[in-house]
């Protein structure tokens, strides 16, 4: 297994974005128990409550990835907190930044998709790092 040769500081960063994962995962589950899949309550396309529902079950799967194949983890992780990021974005691109509101009441309602933003950075800046070091142990 890959992951206990890895080193500490390795394995450290690979469990926080895991713990990172699982915590999407159950932000997109209390959103199904609470409305249902693919409920209309998000008011959204179905592309977009496809791509949101089906982050239930891939958020975790990359989270289990990131230590049982970390190389495949580190890569499905990234993918996923990418196109989150760029089709959250999109989607509420006019509450985000064409009529948001104060800075104040932006931050306080828009919270989570600053811990993303900031989640993806984490994972970005790390993965030249953590694939390097996945190499040296295969």
């Amino acid at each position: 297994m890959v992951f206990k040769n890895l080193r500490y500081r390795t394995k450290a960063i690979l469990i926080i974005q895991a713990i990172g994962m699982f915590m999407g995962t159950s932000t997109h589950l209390v959103w199904i128990l609470k409305n249902g899949f693919l409920a209309d309550n998000y008011n959204a396309p179905l592309f977009s409550r496809i791509f949101w529902d089906s982050l239930t079950f891939l958020d975790p799967f990359a989270a289990v990835l990131l230590i049982v194949k970390p190389k495949s983890g580190v890569y499905l992780t990234a993918t996923i907190i990418l196109l989150d990021i760029i089709h959250n974005n999109i989607f509420y691109m006019d509450e985000l930044y064409l009529n948001a509101p104060e800075f104040n009441e932006w931050i306080v309602k828009y919270w989570m998709i600053i811990g993303q933003v900031l989640f993806g950075l984490f994972v970005i800046f790390t993965l030249k790092s953590n694939l390097k070091e996945i190499k040296r142990c295969l």
